[in-house]
């Protein structure tokens, strides 16, 4: 569900080029029958990858990322979101989840849109069809991403689909899945994301909260930092959505650059003043023992 929408002529330079570079990379597809058989990488195409990364240019640059929408996932960020997945299988809804990283499968989702038994029939034929035919089917985002769905979680298929390199995007996805997962009527929930103003909003943050709360676990503060950087931009462009556009989005991005970073300052302050009394507390019995 996540859509982000997002100057220095050799900054913007250097995120075009990395950009395509990025596309054209190459890694062996992952099938599904790994650590987490849920997941599964599509095959690379140069022309393809080339062309999404090209039509991705502009919200790279709204969002100062090169790695948004790079239709290249790296092994580092598939395995973070192993890890996480390891840690959030309790439910059924989880255990039946598919993650395709920069997969076109149209036929596979449309399967998986009929087996789904977490949404009822009726939310799936009327709502999770003609979405699933757009956004999966006519207007992938394997190509289209950046501009119709990019990375987001259809809850009609139960499945996430990546596209972009950065972990803090990847949990975000896979947050949307747990929260699903820990709600009752998914399909009502889904139908009121979609139609109730608002709603949307509280989902979205909700997935923002549980891929910080994560991050905020591990021993390496980087994911955390970097997160802020990415989801409140991200988040900025849905609450901005509920004023004029297109001038609300941008407002909203902008707002969330600032707030994102801003927080971001402030959390390595915090983990930086944690440090420094952990080595006083540390030092202290020394020096007691030399005097």
């Amino acid at each position: 569900m996540l859509r982000l929408r997002h100057t220095l002529a050799t900054r913007v330079a250097s995120l075009a080029l990395g950009g395509l570079l990025a596309g054209c990379a190459t890694t062996v597809p992952y099938t599904g029958v790994g650590p987490y058989p849920g997941l599964e990488r599509g095959k690379p195409i140069v022309l393809v990858d080339t062309l999404g990364n090209i039509l991705a240019l502009p919200w790279k640059l709204l969002f100062w990322n090169r790695k948004f929408n790079s239709y290249y996932i790296s092994p580092e960020t598939e395995q973070k979101l192993i890890e996480y997945l390891e840690t959030t299988q309790d439910l059924p809804t989880l255990k039946d989840a598919k993650f395709r990283l920069n997969q076109y499968r149209p036929m596979d989702d449309i399967a998986r849109l009929i087996k789904n038994r977490h949404v009822a029939w009726p939310y799936r034929l009327l709502l999770g069809l003609p979405l699933t035919l757009i956004l999966e089917v006519a207007l992938p985002g394997r190509v289209f991403g950046a501009w119709v769905s990019g990375d987001h979680y259809n809850p009609f298929t139960n499945t996430v689909h990546l596209y972009s390199d950065h972990p803090a995007i990847a949990l975000h996805e896979a947050g949307h899945l747990n929260h699903t997962a820990h709600t009752k009527y998914k399909g009502t929930y889904a139908t009121g994301y979609m139609f109730i103003p608002g709603v949307n909003l509280y989902e979205e943050w909700q997935a923002t909260k549980e891929a910080l709360r994560y991050f905020k676990q591990l021993p390496d503060h980087a994911d955390e930092l970097n997160a802020y950087k990415i989801l409140y931009p991200a988040y900025g462009s849905y609450v901005g959505n509920y004023i004029f556009r297109p001038i609300g989005p941008l407002v909203g991005i902008l707002v969330g650059h600032v707030a994102g970073r801003a927080k971001a300052h402030l959390r390595e302050n915090y983990y930086k003043e944690l440090e420094l009394r952990r080595g006083n507390r540390q030092e202290q019995p020394a020096t007691m023992e030399t005097k």
